[in-house]
């Protein structure tokens, strides 16, 4: 890559103000750099190619800089960006638009920035209007009415340099240069964003902005490097500049929306712009409200858009596949009911009341017996006895879950019912039961319609995990949806209630019932209450701005885990898709080690190896079937040692997390569901069909605080959720005046491979139509789940489930990425450890079988991601020796300056952040968890066991809790494959009935473990085998 400097330009049918700014560019002063021009002419049908070809004929004898020219058919400015980016050679880019003209300083002022601030990956200059007198005079009125912002881009941030942060404001991209290596960092423009034909909206480059600052780059504000923007008359016509306000906004707000759903106070902005238009007695007063109006419906729209295909977008902006809130639906409907109870006579109430609660026990009734007749129950199938003794338990929980779908039920019955009443008053019309009952139905049909629609779209694993039928029967209906025609379908429903409520209220207000309106306001206040309580909690304001100040003593700690994370999907694996932008980007700041092992590949064991420092049969739990007299574990856990040292201890998860709060490891703040191995907790989430109504209504605050069986259903994604409550708990965290240490851990990844809209679209086949469209086919049920584990990879549509695994992973990534801006935003960033890990990987038949902890003769499943990032190091290194997710914990203590525990067995890692290699090589042990049933590849003669229903017991009644009966513990444990991992070397041993086998394989070689040379290097296998041995007496 040379030292020298390209000036793209991106251009479409603008023939004559090319020729302009070129001719700037040729009058500008010359830099000691060599500097040349890429023109990309998108889509251009007018004289522009011509235009190009005749200077190129005459740069050479006129002294012209070099130009070369490329042709983009797709139109988009976003299109044309990325297809130029590749063309380009230089050192330093800068964009330069074709309506521009640069400052006869330009180029200098460039080189000088450059060499000025080498820190910077990003620069940015002013964009100023270029005035010629003819512009009309209002552009400068700096009046209350003024218009902002004006027609034409303006940016000037002052005359000193400063560095800009992801608080803004954000240079648009006519004016931005920045080093090569930053387009290979960050990727291409968004093609969802960006301006198309006649949309002015664009929004790419402030997307493009925020990914870069999100990946640590520094942006530099330059005043001397200056660009004129071309004063086109054209856009000062009043329909142009309305036009223009809400293209642009709504690109805007798409960009930087952070919240889910459009927040009630814009329908606040919005009515008070429209009323201050229409009661307006002057021109320029209503001008500046028509254009605030027009910013503001384009605030709405593109709130209420998904750029979720845009690269990098939700990084920053919080987007990525978040399903339009049904709280207007719920407002709504809530108002209509408000004003119905306030306006009928009571007799018409109770006949109301009468008919939908009428209707909302039929409807209860019919799904209580369709959920007898088809009973199942979620979890591993455990013997009839123990079934028996809970079957008061599961009649009180099936009562309890049959109440809550009367009272939803009751609730949408209500809402149709109410609609009705409030037209029945305006028109003058008599209360009618059947009517009203008519109207109850359809209020139960068409809100539960909408939310199954809306979870077929965005969250279509909710349906796959309590459903009785094959999804495929859904594909037509989802090929049909999209989030137009969802938000289409809200606001109607939304329109229906509102425009019900206030019919009525116009009657009441016509004929003077003040008493009854005051009855309305007070509902309809209560409403919003309620609403707004259940609602999901915004982020806006979560963070306290606060600047980067100086490392304290000691740092805090955020460790963010996803269930079953292979290790080969980052970056820095080579993988083919690039999947972990944003991770690798943290990588970047810190040091990845690529050969990080687990000693099980289990969640409950993994997860205390690694909270722990200390092998599995240390700290004696060996799967995740772990009894209540096992649960007070006998070794110190980190979280408890921080606490001690002073710390604020917290964590986050979802359903995969619950053994963060099952053993006492000695968090302070638990957001985490109860056991999921525990009888009582799974016969809570009941029957299939009774399950599937509820969870339409349930993923939200309501279902994480009455019915959280269901909100923490396993199988149903809860990234989002997560990662906004992780955010919370930092806010919370932040403000005290101790460090914190947070471990958020999310099964984003987990089978079945479930994800929100649009990631399990990402990389699947469009034309896919086999079970596994949605999530891995067939998963759900216990019976259905043992029997998949002996299944050979025929059985399995591995190519979609790769897909499907592979858009879970960029989930992943994006919350990461999230997770990490808010870090910044609350000012600790320089303050904060942070550690990226995962509890297992995950075979896809690499070694004839597929899950996590069932084989060892293949790094997929006990390999894990490990990134450590320590601002107060330089980072940037890759480690490939072998380390164990047991060494973690005591480098984390040795970061924080707090003194290891004697009996943990891990090492610390802190050289290797120092830059220095100075650690011997670890040997990684691991070992198979416990396995389901027979599995393929498995040699003759293995130690087996009996089938899981036979092993499982409830050993404690009164808590539920699952365990494997005692007599088969010592039994399983000897049946374990295990294996030794050290240096090039790997050791596989298994048991046999009669002695072990082992297998040597050289990872440098043959890092797919394919090819056993035991018998080729057999006083390697030697040495290893007795260390493995070793290891294993002393269990």
């Amino acid at each position: 890559m040379d030292t020298s400097l390209t000036i793209l330009i991106c251009t479409h049918n603008r023939a004559d103000l090319l020729e302009r700014v070129l001719a700037s560019l040729n009058s500008a002063k010359r830099p000691a750099m060599p500097v040349q021009i890429l023109v990309a002419a998108n889509a251009c049908t007018d004289g522009t190619l011509a235009s190009m070809q005749t200077y190129q004929t005459q740069q050479a004898d006129q002294g012209w800089l070099p130009l070369r020219l490329i042709e983009v058919p797709t139109p988009g400015k976003s299109h044309a960006l990325n297809c130029a980016i590749p063309e380009i050679e230089a050192e330093f880019v800068a964009f330069v638009d074709d309506d521009h003209r640069v400052d006869e300083n330009y180029l200098i002022a460039i080189e000088n920035a450059v060499q000025t601030w080498p820190g910077a990956g990003l620069y940015c200059g002013r964009i100023l209007p270029d005035w010629d007198g003819t512009e009309p005079a209002w552009v400068h009125d700096e009046g209350p009415y003024r218009i902002y912002p004006q027609p034409v881009p303006r940016y000037d941030e002052g005359d000193y340099p400063k560095p800009i942060d992801l608080s803004g404001p954000f240079p648009g991209g006519g004016n931005l240069f920045l080093r090569r290596e930053v387009l290979e960092k960050a990727g291409g423009f968004s093609t969802e964003l960006g301006p198309k034909g006649h949309d002015l909206g664009g929004g790419e480059d402030s997307e493009f902005v925020l990914r870069v600052l999100a990946a640590g780059v520094m942006l530099q504000y330059v005043p001397d490097v200056i660009q004129y923007h071309y004063v086109d008359l054209e856009r000062f016509k009043f329909r142009y500049i309305l036009q223009k306000s809400y293209q642009r906004s709504s690109s805007v707000a798409r960009v930087h929306h952070g919240g889910d759903g459009i927040p009630r106070y814009m329908w606040r902005k919005l009515a008070g712009y429209l009323g201050a238009a229409v009661l307006s007695l002057s021109w320029p007063r209503t001008r500046f409200y028509l254009v605030r109006l027009a910013a503001t419906l384009g605030e709405i729209r593109g709130m209420s858009q998904n750029p979720t295909s845009a690269a990098g977008v939700e990084a920053v902006a919080g987007l990525g596949g978040a399903a339009p809130g049904v709280a207007p639906v719920a407002v709504a409907m809530g108002l209509a009911a408000a004003a119905a109870l306030a306006a009928l006579p009571a007799l018409a109430i109770w006949q109301g009341v009468l008919s939908a609660t009428s209707i909302a026990a039929f409807f209860t009734l019919l799904l209580l017996v369709k959920s007898v007749i088809d009973f199942s129950r979620t979890g591993p199938q455990i013997r009839d006895e123990i079934q028996k003794h809970y079957s008061g338990y599961s009649l009180l929980a099936l009562l309890r879950l049959g109440s809550w779908g009367f009272a939803l039920s009751g609730l949408m019955a209500g809402a149709g019912v109410a609609i009705y009443g409030c037209y029945g008053v305006y028109f003058g019309q008599p209360f009618s039961a059947q009517w009203a009952t008519l109207s109850g139905v359809l209020g139960i049909v068409l809100i539960t319609g909408l939310q199954f629609a809306r979870h077929l779209l965005y969250l279509p694993a909710t349906i796959a995990a309590s459903s009785h039928y094959r999804l495929s029967r859904f594909y037509a209906f989802w090929r049909w949806l999209s989030p137009a025609k969802l938000r289409m379908v809200q606001l109607v429903l939304v329109a229906l209630g509102c425009a019900a409520a206030l019919a009525c209220v116009a009657r009441m207000l016509e004929q003077e019932r003040w008493l009854a309106l005051t009855g309305f306001v007070t509902l309809g206040a209560a409403v919003a209450v309620i609403v707004g309580m259940m609602a999901p909690r915004r982020e806006d304001g979560l963070a306290p701005p606060r600047p980067d100040g100086e490392m304290p003593d000691r740092p805090n700690i955020i460790m963010i885990g996803s269930d079953t994370l292979r290790a080969d999907r980052l970056g820095a694996a080579g993988y083919y898709r690039s999947l972990t932008p944003h991770i690798d980007a943290l990588a970047r700041r810190g040091v990845q080690f690529t050969n990080c092992y687990v000693p099980c590949a289990r969640t409950a064991p993994s997860l205390l190896s690694l909270l722990t420092g200390t092998w599995p049969h240390r700290h004696g739990i060996r799967d995740n079937f772990v009894g209540d007299d096992e649960l007070a574990l006998p070794v110190q856990c980190l979280p408890a040692i921080l606490g001690e040292a002073g710390y604020q201890t917290a964590v986050v998860g979802d359903w995969s997390a619950g053994d963060m709060g099952k053993f006492k490891l000695g968090f302070q703040r638990l957001d985490l569901p109860e056991d999921q191995w525990n009888i009582k907790y799974l016969i809570r989430q009941g029957p299939k069909d009774l399950r599937l109504f509820l969870s339409l209504f349930t993923h939200n605050r309501f279902g994480k605080r009455f019915l959280p069986e269901l909100y923490y259903l396993a199988g149903v994604p809860l990234t989002r959720e997560v990662g906004r409550d992780a955010r919370a708990q930092i806010t919370d965290l932040s403000a005290g005046n101790r460090p914190f240490f947070l471990n958020i851990f999310m099964a984003t990844t987990h089978p079945p491979f479930g994800s929100e809209y649009p990631y399990y679209t990402q990389f699947s086949d469009p034309g896919y139509t086999g079970e596994s469209k949605f999530v891995m086919a067939r998963l759900t049920d216990p019976f259905e789940i043992i029997r998949r584990q002996g299944d050979c990879r025929k059985e399995f549509d591995l190519d979609q489930i790769l897909n499907l695994y592979d858009g879970c992973v960029k989930c992943f990534d994006d919350e990461v990425a999230r997770i990490l801006a808010h870090l910044e935003v609350c000012g600790l960033k320089q303050s904060t450890i942070v550690v990226i890990y995962s509890d297992h990987g995950m075979e896809f038949f690499e070694h004839e079988t597929w899950g996590q902890g069932n084989s060892v003769v293949g790094d997929f499943s006990p390999k894990v991601p490990l990134i450590i990032v320590d601002p107060r190091r330089a980072g940037g290194g890759i480690v490939e020796k072998t380390v164990r997710s047991v060494d973690v914990a005591p480098t984390l203590l040795d970061l924080t300056g707090i003194p290891k525990p004697p009996d943990m067995d891990g090492e610390s890692l802190e050289s290797f952040l120092d830059g220095k290699d100075s650690v011997p090589d670890l040997p990684a042990f691991a070992e198979t968890g416990m396995w389901l049933t027979d599995l393929p590849g498995m040699p003759e003669g293995h130690l087996r066991y009996p089938s899981l229903f036979d092993l499982l017991e409830v050993p404690d009644p009164a808590t539920g809790t699952m365990a494997i009966k005692p007599e088969y513990r010592a039994h399983i444990i000897d049946a374990k494959d295990r294996m030794i991992r050290s240096g090039r070397w790997k050791l596989v041993y298994q048991p046999l009935e009669s002695g072990y086998q082992l297998h040597l394989f050289d990872l440098d070689a043959d890092p797919e473990c394919q090819f056993d040379v035991l018998d080729r290097y057999p006083e390697t296998a030697s040495q290893l085998r007795k260390a493995l041995l070793t290891w294993i007496a002393e269990d």
